[in-house]
Order: C-alpha cells, then sequence, then structure tokens
C-alpha cells in the first residue's frame, strides 16, 4: 500500500542518487560512461506500461460502481459513509501516483517535472491520498468493531453524521500534516534535481524522517488497528452465532463464515499489498548510503545492485496499487442486498432496499 506513499516521488530516488554518486566518481574512473539501460530496467519499464492502465480501469470503474450503489440507497448508513469515501480516496491514488508513471514509461513525458505547480500537487497528492486511504480503512474497521461490542448503542453512536465528522477530521489531518511537502517540493531541487526537495535540508528531512511519518499514517498505526478490530468483530460474531443456536433460535441463525472471511481477507489484502512498499520505503536511505560507498570503489557493481533495487521497488510499488483496485471487491461481497442492488442498477431496475450498508450491527441480517 508505498506511496502508498512517496509512490511518485522516492521512486525516482534511486535514478536520482545513482547519477549524482556516478558522476561524482567518473572522474576517478577511465573511459566512464552511464551504462545502458539493462534488463531490470527493462522489465520495470514494461510493467510500468502494462500493468497500470489495467489496475486504474478495473479501480476506477469498479470505484464508480460502488459510489453509483450506495448513492442509490434511500438513507446511507456509517458504514456506507465511510466506504463512499474510502471508494473516492481509492480512485485519486490510482489518478495521481500509477497515472503519472505510466505516462512517463509509456510517453517519455514526466507529468510533475512540466511546472512546479504540478510538481508539488502531484506529490502532495501522492502522499496524502495514500495516507487517506489506510486511515479510513482503519475508521470503518473500528466503526463496525464498536458497533459488534457495543450493538444496542448503534444508532446512538454509528450514526452517518459522526461518520462524516470522523472522516472530514481525517481528512484536515492528512491534508494539514502534508501541507509542508508543498514547501519542501520544488521543480528546480538540490543539487540539479528535478521536482525534488530544494534545500539540503528539506532533502535530508524527506528522506530520512518523513518516511516514519508516512509509514506511521500508511501502515504503522492503521494496521494494528485493522487486526485488532478483525480479530474481535470475528469473535463476536462467532459467539453471537454460538448463543443463538444454543437457545435454539429458528430461522434467525445466519453462517457468519462468509463475513469473518470477508473480514480477514480486508486484512491480508492491506498487508500483503502494502508491506513490501512500506519496508521499502523506509529501509530505501539507508540502501543509497551503502550504494554510495559501493560507487567509490565498484561504480559498475554499485549501478547493478541499484538497478535491481529499483526494480524490486517498483513491483513493490505496483503490488501496493492493488489495495486501492480491489478494496471494491470488499463492498460486492459485504451482503447479499448490496449485490442485489448492484444487479438492479447494471439491468436499470427500480431500487431494491432501502439499506444496502449497515454496522456490523445490522449487517448480520443482511449477508
Amino acid at each position: 500500500m508505498d506511496e502508498t506513499t512517496k509512490f511518485a516521488s522516492d521512486v525516482t530516488l534511486i535514478n536520482v542518487t545513482e547519477q549524482e554518486t556516478f558522476n561524482a566518481t567518473s572522474s576517478n574512473v577511465s573511459g566512464w560512461e552511464y551504462p545502458p539501460v539493462g534488463y531490470f530496467r527493462d522489465t520495470s519499464a514494461l510493467l510500468w506500461r502494462v500493468i497500470p492502465p489495467i489496475l486504474i480501469s478495473i479501480g476506477t470503474i469498479g470505484n464508480a460502481v460502488t459510489i453509483f450503489v450506495l448513492l442509490r440507497q434511500k438513507k446511507m448508513t456509517s458504514t456506507a459513509v465511510f466506504l463512499f469515501s474510502l471508494a473516492l480516496s481509492d480512485t485519486l491514488i490510482l489518478f495521481s501516483a500509477p497515472l503519472q508513471r505510466w505516462v512517463k514509461y509509456t510517453w517519455g513525458i514526466e507529468i510533475e517535472k512540466l511546472s512546479n505547480p504540478g510538481c508539488k500537487a502531484i506529490v502532495y497528492l501522492a502522499y496524502c491520498s495514500t495516507q487517506l486511504s489506510s486511515c479510513l480503512i482503519a475508521a470503518v474497521t473500528l466503526e463496525r468493531t464498536a458497533c459488534v461490542l457495543f450493538p444496542h448503542k448503534v444508532r446512538l453512536g454509528c450514526s452517518p453524521r459522526n461518520a462524516g465528522l470522523i472522516i472530514v477530521t481525517i481528512v484536515l489531518a492528512v491534508f494539514g500534516i502534508n501541507t509542508i511537502l508543498l514547501v519542501m517540493f520544488d521543480l528546480n531541487g538540490y543539487n540539479g534535481s528535478k521536482c525534488a526537495p530544494s534545500t539540503k535540508e528539506y532533502y535530508d528531512l524527506h528522506y530520512y524522517v518523513y518516511p516514519w511519518i508516512d509509514f506511521t499514517f500508511i501502515f504503522g498505526a492503521p494496521f494494528p488497528l485493522l487486526l485488532i478490530g478483525n480479530v474481535i468483530i470475528v469473535v463476536q460474531l462467532a459467539r453471537s452465532r454460538s448463543r443463538r443456536q444454543r437457545i435454539n433460535i429458528s430461522g434467525q441463525v445466519r453462517d457468519t463464515r462468509p463475513l469473518s472471511r470477508l473480514i480477514i481477507a480486508l486484512c491480508v489484502l492491506f498487508l500483503v499489498t502494502l508491506t513490501p512498499a512500506q519496508v521499502f520505503s523506509v529501509y530505501f536511505p539507508y540502501l543509497l548510503e551503502k550504494l554510495k560507498v559501493l560507487a567509490s570503489v565498484d561504480p559498475y557493481t554499485a549501478l547493478y545492485d541499484a538497478a535491481y533495487i529499483e526494480f524490486l521497488y517498483d513491483v513493490a510499488t505496483l503490488v501496493s496499487f492493488f489495495n486501492a483496485t480491489f478494496n471494491f471487491a470488499i463492498y460486492v461481497f459485504s451482503g447479499s442486498k448490496f449485490r442485489a442492488e448492484l444487479r438492479s442498477l447494471l439491468c436499470c431496475k427500480a431500487k431494491q432496499s432501502t439499506s444496502l450498508v449497515g454496522s456490523l450491527g445490522t449487517m448480520q441480517t443482511q449477508s
């Protein structure tokens, strides 16, 4: 899930640092020339040309359909409000990060380097959109957890109004904290770099300190909350089903396994797609320091290692976009009423129900 963060900006870090390092050592190497693109870079370029349009198409269509289905409700629930916001945030991710990388590798146009406002905006949105999605996933999980633990207070606490207030708070916090990026980044960056931190101080802040801030928002804080919340939900649903079976409430016992699998899948998708990129984003600066030392004695080996690391980072980055692309599947499988409403939308039929996605306290009768 980074990218996940530094999606659009940090992925260029290796290239920039390589050139700085190898240019510095070229005067000491007889006949030195920057080697041509090799296997790893060819493969990376191919991946960036092929995969982003597929992810953008699937994710945009899926999120758009989800938004239309949710808007067809006569009454929006708190969970529906969170999922609506998450669909918008996931769409923003797909258009702020993979799109500009696809344009670069397909037509050789680096959108973020065309203008100073464009540079700032793309970097800013790449960070904000990913952090926002992670925080929203954590928020909706906590909301569902609260509804399971306190089912009799669902109507009081888990309301659309409260959900809206939480979303506004998250948006203000994420976009507010990241405003420093608008100050740090400039088209004419430090040491001749394009669309990069403008001073040495900003450079160090962005590559050594900011990754930890980004990591906290995207993964460090959301994942433990997501994991704990999912465990509580699964346990509570299992207990609820067991109690109903013991007292033989005929016709009211439902199989909670599909919903439990869905919740676990949400956690697994988040973990599998975002972990590699987040590890890279935090460890990246230290890898680059090692490459600088290696380049001073063996520049060709350093270049090969840098190309390999960049390839792995590109793969991790592309994998992280799967989270924003396939989150809509969670909505589709959230309940039978949602699927029925989706079929009605696709078949241009009238609305099938007044509430498609409730809190988990109400979803128990819908799945």
